[in-house]
């Protein structure tokens, strides 16, 4: 009963704790023994194998697996051993052992090796648990150093906008590109990637050049907004910080994903427009409910084209992303991308069901907008309604915060 038990809590080695186990239990533990002891004073019960495999880090007994720390009933139940754990018993204990001792000192001796075996066990797990928070904590206070040691100043943000500015001098890498493509090169749009990139000038220049090809290639779109009808996806409305946000159904989805993209990027530049002041990014809602994939939709060079685009273009206009429900194909062409996503992107996607997406909505959003968005998720469910009849309800909210239909 005085056994030093914290021996074991410590950095004790497997080696000494399965010879002070085997010693407990009266066994050799499959240790080396010159047969004297075992002579002079039979094991009356050899250490349940279940318990060696433990104590060697090959198994956990399948009585302990279930102790709780906390169990205060614990003590009790390693007192008098159940069934099923007198049935782990070596099935090569001797019946002339068992006769030969007395049984209170079998049972003892049983309970006291299950009850060590307890202890190392929990110590174990403890060390495990204590070992992930603190690699956790690492990793969030790296996190939190990168973030620090990256905070923009004024001057570092001036100094990087004129570098970047520079490109488009005449004899620099963008000096060749077109007056429209230009235009989009404002002050504005390289802050808004210098804070994307943490302040990193080449990465931040690397964006640049991508944003300014990528609109001299979708200089129509850009200039007519005229898109194929894909889907409702809309403004419909803006949440308490007064954010745009999107809205689309996939049960809506009328046309293969890269012929959507056009209504994407459309909807993007209405959600712009309709920022007020001091407000530069905007929320998603994509609802996956009634989700049809056609044989082009796991096609990822859509969802890649799109990435691309809001990692250069649309720079730092993503507050956040919330997806609702993820079919399992939906879920293949997102492990086939993910690994595409900026680290900060991945961290403004969320994941919710239908129940917490309400409940999200509700609280970041007007009673107003929020009832908007609920009855288009509701409508959307609801079987008995035809796409044309859900066609008829699809409004958007223009640049003067009023109710127009999506398509004129």
């Amino acid at each position: 009963q005085d056994l030093p038990i914290d021996r074991f809590v410590g950095a004790q080695r497997q080696k000494s704790a399965m010879a002070l186990l085997s010693k407990i239990a009266g066994g050799c533990a499959r240790a080396p023994c010159d047969g004297r002891r075992r002579a002079a004073s039979p094991s009356p019960l050899s250490l349940p194998q279940e318990v060696l495999r433990h104590a060697s880090g090959r198994a956990a007994p399948r009585e302990l697996e279930k102790v709780d720390s906390s169990d205060e009933s614990l003590n009790e139940s390693l007192i008098s051993p159940s069934p099923s754990a007198a049935s782990s018993l070596s099935t090569s204990t001797s019946l002339t052992a068992l006769k030969s001792s007395s049984p209170k000192k079998a049972v003892a001796r049983w309970s006291l090796a299950l009850r060590v075996a307890r202890v190392v066990l929990l110590a174990r797990r403890a060390k495990q648990n204590s070992a992930v928070k603190l690699n956790d904590q690492r990793k969030e206070t790296s996190r939190t150093s990168v973030r620090v040691t990256r905070t923009l100043t004024d001057p570092a943000i001036s100094a990087g906008v004129r570098q970047m500015m520079a490109l488009l001098e005449p004899g620099q890498p963008l000096g060749h590109v077109s007056d429209f493509a230009k235009e989009y090169g404002t002050e504005a749009f390289c802050k808004r990637l210098l804070r994307k990139n943490d302040g990193n000038v080449k990465k931040s220049s690397e964006k640049f050049k991508q944003a300014l090809a990528w609109r001299q290639a979708h200089k129509e779109v850009l200039i007519s907004r005229k898109f194929a009808l894909g889907g409702d996806e809309r403004v419909i409305g803006s949440d308490l910080q007064r954010r745009p946000v999107i809205y689309f159904c996939m049960k809506n989805q009328m046309l293969s994903g890269a012929q959507c993209l056009d209504q994407k990027v459309v909807t993007m530049l209405q959600a712009i427009d309709s920022m007020p002041g001091g407000v530069e990014d905007m929320v998603h809602i994509w609802d996956l409910h009634g989700q049809q994939f056609r044989l082009s939709d796991l096609n990822p060079a859509p969802v890649v084209e799109m990435i691309q685009c809001q990692g250069a273009y649309f720079a730092s206009r993503l507050h956040e992303t919330i997806i609702i429900g993820m079919p399992r194909m939906a879920t293949a062409l997102k492990d086939t991308v993910w690994s595409l996503v900026p680290e900060k992107t991945k961290d403004k996607i969320r994941y919710m069901s239908e129940e917490e997406a309400q409940l999200h909505i509700k609280t970041q959003c007007d009673e107003e907008v929020a009832g908007r968005i609920l009855a288009a998720m509701q409508q959307n469910r609801d079987n008995r309604l035809t796409l044309e009849q859900r066609k008829k309800s699809w409004m958007r909210v223009d640049e003067s915060g009023q109710l127009v239909p999506l398509v004129a």
